[in-house]
């Protein structure tokens, strides 16, 4: 068979052949480290940032009683019912 024909009647499989996986081997811990090291700084950035919020106070922040543009239907039944 030619290489052109061995395109058709072979399956293409979707896995690493041998020799990839014979290839990537020496960097496997190398890739291990620093998937770790990366897992590491993402999952420190995001507890810290998380507990950084969780600490705001927003107690002193005056809030509207309504929102503009919003109908309170709970006032508007209870004074009907009055």
């Amino acid at each position: 068979m030619t290489t052109r024909e061995k395109l058709y009647t072979t399956s293409k499989g979707y896995g690493f052949s041998p020799a990839l996986q014979r290839t990537r081997q020496p960097f496997r811990m190398r890739n291990m480290f620093t998937l770790l090291g990366l897992l590491a700084f993402t999952g420190g950035v995001y507890t810290y940032s998380f507990m950084a919020v969780k600490q705001d106070d927003f107690s002193d922040v005056p809030l509207p009683s309504t929102l503009p543009g919003v109908h309170d239907v709970t006032k508007e039944e209870r004074e009907k019912q009055q």
